[in-house]
């Protein structure tokens, strides 16, 4: 009996870890295409049109220039800004605004918007 649950909850464990592999590489491939498209973008354009910064597809942002302080602290610790989801400030995608974050979870009420 005991046996027979074990095996059970093996193959379930299993099978669990087969599809987190599964979504892991999922994604995985999808941020791979975003900086490849990114990068083709770019590359198409002449040289002295490439600025290195823009949407893949018109959704993706992407920002290949080295960031200054204040672009990576307006990125990651903005308690000004309503917007959870703000623009790499370099790579591809999204950085997530901790202090929005924060104050929308209700975790800390101090990071008023306002401020």
């Amino acid at each position: 009996m005991i046996d027979n649950v074990r095996d059970d909850l093996s193959r379930k464990a299993d099978t669990a870890r087969g599809e987190l592999g599964d979504l892991v590489w999922l994604l995985r491939m999808a941020v791979f295409g975003a900086v490849a498209g990114a990068l083709y973008t770019e590359l198409r354009k002449p040289a002295a049109e490439r600025t290195w910064n823009g949407r893949v597809l018109g959704f993706v942002p992407y920002d290949f220039r080295l960031p200054s302080l204040e672009q990576l602290r307006s990125a990651y610790w903005n308690p000004r800004s309503p917007k959870i989801f703000t623009d790499r400030p370099l790579g591809v995608g999204w950085a997530i605004n901790i202090p929005t974050l924060l104050r929308r979870l209700g975790v800390h009420r101090g990071f008023t918007k306002g401020r």
